[in-house]
């Protein structure tokens, strides 16, 4: 269920192992009921105990948990060039972000790895934290 709703990464070896675990051990009554109560709580339910998917060597996970950031970050298009002086730039690669004044590193974010921030709040919000080399 992880694997297919966040998009984990599973080994041949992992699936395999899980492939065999059901096909010995069937969802139960119990387990249906479960399902039901959590899908209450959570806003959905678990495909694999409803029955409407069943796994099987290569998989596709859907990624339905995947959620992307909503107004937390203004990400400028791939072909804008310039970065308005005010805006605070984080790194995807490494979750860090800079600020216009003070951090050395701020125009050396190369513009792929670029994530853009209106203010510290929102950067915070995604989950970066502030370079350790800004004053």
């Amino acid at each position: 269920y992880m694997y297919d709703r966040y998009g984990l990464s599973m080994s041949r070896q992992q699936q395999l192992l899980l492939m065999a675990w059901d096909r010995q051990h069937p969802v139960s009554t119990w387990e249906r009921e479960w399902g039901s109560r959590t899908a209450r709580v959570m806003g959905h339910h678990n495909p694999f105990i409803t029955g409407e998917r069943a796994w099987t060597q290569g998989h596709k996970p859907s990624r339905e948990g995947i959620v992307s950031p909503v107004l937390t970050s203004v990400t400028p298009p791939p072909s804008a060039k310039a970065v308005p002086s005010d805006v605070i730039i984080g790194n995807r690669n490494s979750r860090v972000y800079h600020l216009p004044k003070g951090c050395p590193s701020y125009t050396k974010v190369a513009p792929k790895n670029q994530e853009h921030f209106a203010n510290e709040s929102s950067a915070i919000a995604a989950g970066y934290r502030m370079a350790g080399n800004c004053r």
